[in-house]
């Protein structure tokens, strides 16, 4: 049986309130595994409204001066010197 999307955000709500930074990412990740797709699917819409969209995402990484910002500068050909 498919969860309702109330019981998959209340389990994200759970996940949340138990795991951070990584350990929220396994957790969510070892839930996922547990899944069929189509409850996978919309695990993962629940995920990205929670974390505002995917812009929201790529803003905060960027933010974060994460491996993202670097390797778009390596993209635009601003390699760091050696």
């Amino acid at each position: 049986m498919q969860p309702s999307r109330a019981e998959l955000e209340r389990r994200v709500d759970e996940l949340a309130a138990e795991h951070s930074g990584q350990a929220f990412a396994g957790a969510v990740t070892a839930y996922a595994d547990t899944l069929d797709p189509a409850a996978r699917q919309e695990l993962g819409a629940v995920l990205l409204e929670r974390a505002g969209g995917p812009e929201e995402a790529l803003r905060r990484q960027w933010e974060e001066r994460s491996w993202f910002q670097r390797a778009l500068r390596r993209i635009d050909g601003d390699r760091p010197g050696r």
